[in-house]
C-alpha cells in the first residue's frame, strides 16, 4: 500500500474534530495532577513560518507526554497582537508612510485595520496549527488586544506604582526614527557595519596651540557635545604636531600619530587623567550654535570640559579621550547626569535637526552624516577620516540604524532588583545549562528599559495626568477603576477612544497620557493574564506559576526577560519554573533563512510534500537542546520514506 499521507493526515484530522478526541482527552484527565503549561505568544504576523512550527511541534510533544501519564493540562494557546508589525502592514495596505499620514487617514480606522488585520492572521494560525497536529486550546486563546488581557496589564502597571518601581524619566534612549517612537534595550538587534570614523580637536580654552584630540563613529552628534570624558588613572601626553600640541593618551599616541596622521611622535608631556578635570575648550561650531551653547553654559559649569570617567573610557580604539553628547547616548547620558550637563538632543522624532540650528536645519542624522564631516575639515577641526568595522544597533521591526535622542518616558525600575532575580533564577531548571548561563548574564546587565511608545496600536498607558500639574497623576489598574473614576462605561480601550476618557477629582481634571506600552510588556503579563487573572482569582491560586515553558534562544532578552521581570515587580516571585530553550531553523549550510538568499522555506511548503507527521518527526529529533535546527530536504526525505516503511508494515 503506498504511503498517501494527505489522504491518511487529513482522515486522521478529520476524525479527531468529529469524535471531539481533543477535548475528550482533556476531560478524561479533569482529576489528574495540574500541569500549568504557558504559551509563549507568537506575533499575529501571517502564517507561521518553520521556526513557529518547530516550536509549536516540540510543545504538543509534551503536552501529548503529559496527558500520557493522566496529568490534567492547562494548555491555553497564546497571541500577542499589538505593536509595530501590525502597525507597518496597516500603513502598507493604507499607503500611509508616516505617522503624520495616520493622523490625517485618522486613528480610529487606523486602529480598525490593525485589529481586523491581528484577528485575520490569528484565524489564519489557528488553522495552521492545527494542520501540523497540535493540540491546545485555541479556541479560547488569550489575545493581548481582549479587554481582560488590557486589564491585567494595567494590574502590573499599577502594582508597579505601588512597589515604586514605576518612574517617568527624562533620558536619552534608542530611537527608531523611521516608526518615530523609542526603543527598549530588548528591542534592539546589533549588526556589523562598516562606518566612517572622525578623528577631530578641541582647541582647549585660553590657549593659542593646544588640542584635546576625540574620535567617534557617529559625526552627526558632534553638534551635540557637550563635554569629553577621560580616564582618571590612564597616562596622558602631549604630542608636538608642526605647530600644535595635542592631547591624546599615551598608550594610543604611537598608533594614532604614526599610523593614521602619518607624523613623527614627539612627546613633551606626560600626566594622568585625572589632572585633565575641569579643563576647558571650544567647540568648532560655537558660532553657528552659539544661542544653544550659551544657554546651556548658562545651566552647567562643567559643559564644554573634561570630566572624568572609569566606566566608558578603554583604550581599545580612538586616543583616549571620549567625546560625550549626553542627549546622544547612554552612558554619555550617564556620566553627564552625574557632572550635571543637561541631555541636550532636539532632533525632531523623524531624525531631523529642527529649524533653529543654523546650517544643520534640515539635514538627517544618518542620511546626511558626511555632511558634518565637512563641516569639521572647514572649520579645521577635522585630522582624519578612517572605515571601522563595528556592531551598531539597529531597530528589530524597522531594520533600520536607531538614532539616540533625549526623550521623557516611563521605566520600570529593576536595576535595584538584579541579585534577586538571580537569586530565584537558580531555583529555576534551565534546559540546556548554556541557556541558564545566558540568562543569568542578561540579568547581571539588566537595566531600567522604558516601557513607553509614541505609537497608536497597543495597550494604553493606563497614566492619566493632571492637565495643570505634570506631576500629579493617577495611575489606574483596572478597567472597573477607570469606570468608577470617570463615572462612565468604557467599553474601547484602545486609541483614540480611551483619550476620550476623562477624570475630574477634586476640582482637577486629569486626561491619559497619549503613550501606549512596549509589546513587550502585554507578553511580559501573559503568565497571569492566561490565567485571567486578576479576576479569576481561584485558577491563578491553583496553577500559578507556570510549571513548564518552551521557547528559542532569542528569547532570553525577550519572553523569558519580560516574564521575569514583570512577575518580580508585581509579586516579588518568578513566573515560570522550568524551561527548555531552542536554537533557530537554519538553512542546511548554517545560513539564516532569507528571502533575499533564496533559501526560505515556508512549514506549508514542506507539509503539502512530505506531511505534517514528516515535519514533525524530522524536527523534534532535529536539534540537541539549545542548537540551531539546520533544514536539509535530504533528511526530510529518509524521514518520510521512514514514515513510509513503518505505515506499510501497520497496514501488512
Amino acid at each position: 500500500m503506498v504511503y498517501d499521507f494527505k489522504i491518511i493526515e487529513d482522515e486522521i484530522l478529520k476524525f479527531w474534530k468529529d469524535k471531539s478526541i481533543y477535548e475528550k482527552v482533556k476531560k478524561k484527565n479533569t482529576n489528574g495532577e495540574k500541569y500549568y503549561f504557558l504559551d509563549g505568544p507568537p506575533y499575529t504576523s501571517g502564517r507561521v513560518h518553520i521556526g513557529t512550527a518547530w516550536n509549536k511541534s516540540l510543545k504538543d510533544m509534551v503536552l501529548r507526554y503529559k496527558r500520557a501519564w493522566g496529568f490534567n493540562v492547562w494548555d491555553r494557546a497564546g497571541y500577542d497582537m499589538h505593536g509595530l508589525p501590525t502597525e507597518y502592514k496597516a500603513q502598507e495596505k493604507l499607503n500611509l508612510r508616516y505617522k503624520q499620514d495616520i493622523e490625517k487617514f485618522g486613528v480610529a480606522n487606523f486602529i480598525a485595520e490593525c485589529r481586523s488585520l491581528a484577528l485575520q492572521n490569528l484565524e489564519l494560525m489557528n488553522k495552521d496549527f492545527e494542520r501540523i497536529g497540535v493540540w491546545m486550546d485555541f479556541e479560547n486563546a488569550y489575545q493581548s488586544i481582549s479587554p481582560s488581557f488590557i486589564g491585567g496589564v494595567w494590574w502590573l502597571i499599577k502594582k508597579a506604582h505601588e512597589n515604586k518601581r514605576l518612574y517617568e524619566g527624562f533620558r536619552s534612549v534608542a530611537w527608531d526614527y523611521f516608526h518615530q517612537t523609542a526603543l527598549a534595550k530588548h528591542e534592539l538587534e546589533y549588526k556589523s557595519v562598516l562606518d566612517k570614523s572622525i578623528f577631530w580637536k578641541f582647541k582647549v580654552k585660553d590657549k593659542d596651540n593646544e588640542y584635546l584630540v576625540t574620535w567617534s563613529t557617529t559625526p552627526w552628534t558632534v553638534a551635540y557635545n557637550l563635554g569629553i570624558m577621560v580616564h582618571p588613572d590612564f597616562d596622558y601626553v602631549k604630542v608636538k604636531i608642526k605647530n600644535e600640541i595635542w592631547i591624546v593618551a599615551k598608550a594610543l599616541a604611537a598608533p594614532f600619530i604614526q599610523a593614521v596622521v602619518g607624523e613623527k611622535l614627539v612627546v613633551i608631556d606626560e600626566f594622568k587623567g585625572s589632572e585633565l578635570e575641569g579643563l576647558k575648550y571650544e567647540h568648532p561650531f560655537y558660532n553657528e550654535l552659539k544661542q544653544h551653547y550659551d544657554k546651556i553654559m548658562k545651566e552647567s559649569k562643567k559643559a564644554f570640559t573634561v570630566v572624568l570617567s572609569e566606566e566608558y573610557v578603554d583604550l581599545g580604539a580612538g586616543t583616549g579621550l571620549v567625546h560625550m553628547a549626553p542627549g546622544c547616548g547612554p552612558e554619555d547620558y550617564e556620566i553627564g547626569h552625574k557632572n550635571g550637563i543637561p541631555p541636550w538632543n532636539n532632533l525632531t522624532e523623524s531624525g531631523y535637526y529642527p529649524d533653529d540650528m543654523g546650517k544643520f536645519s534640515g539635514r538627517h542624522a544618518k542620511d546626511d552624516n558626511d555632511s558634518f564631516i565637512e563641516d569639521l575639515d572647514k572649520s579645521g577641526s577635522l585630522i582624519a577620516v578612517t572605515e571601522v568595522e563595528h556592531d551598531y544597533p539597529f531597530g528589530q521591526r524597522s531594520n533600520k540604524p536607531v538614532l539616540f535622542r533625549a526623550t521623557k518616558q516611563w521605566f520600570l525600575k529593576v536595576e535595584d532588583l538584579k541579585k534577586e532575580m538571580i537569586k530565584e533564577n537558580d531555583k529555576i531548571k534551565w534546559v540546556p545549562k548554556a541557556a541558564y548561563n545566558a540568562f543569568n548574564s542578561w540579568l547581571e546587565n539588566l537595566r531600567d528599559n522604558s516601557i513607553t511608545k509614541q505609537r497608536f496600536w497597543g495597550t494604553p498607558v493606563p497614566i492619566w495626568r493632571n492637565v495643570s500639574d505634570e506631576n500629579d497623576y493617577l495611575v489606574i489598574g483596572s478597567i472597573e477603576e477607570l469606570e468608577k473614576l470617570s463615572g462612565k462605561k468604557v467599553e474601547k480601550l484602545h486609541k483614540p477612544w480611551i483619550d476620550e476618557v476623562i477624570i475630574k477629582k477634586e476640582g482637577k481634571t486629569y486626561k491619559r497620557i497619549p503613550d501606549v506600552l512596549d509589546v513587550w510588556v502585554d507578553a511580559g503579563s501573559a503568565s497571569w493574564n492566561c490565567l485571567d487573572y486578576p479576576k479569576n482569582k481561584e485558577l491563578f491560586d491553583k496553577l500559578f506559576p507556570a510549571d513548564f515553558i518552551l521557547e528559542g534562544k532569542d528569547q532570553i532578552r525577550g519572553w523569558f526577560n519580560l516574564l521575569m521581570v514583570a512577575s518580580m515587580i508585581a509579586m516579588k516571585k518568578p513566573s515560570f519554573k522550568e524551561v527548555y530553550m531552542h536554537g533557530f531553523v537554519q538553512d542546511a549550510q548554517g545560513r539564516k533563512m532569507s528571502k533575499s538568499l533564496g533559501n526560505y522555506i515556508l512549514p506549508q511548503e514542506v507539509i503539502d510534500k512530505y506531511g505534517a507527521d514528516t515535519f514533525r518527526y524530522y524536527a523534534i529529533g532535529g536539534a540537541n537542546p539549545g542548537t540551531d535546527l539546520n533544514y536539509n530536504d535530504k533528511d526530510v526525505k529518509v524521514k518520510f520514506a521512514n514514515l513510509g516503511i513503518l505505515w506499510n508494515l501497520n497496514s501488512y
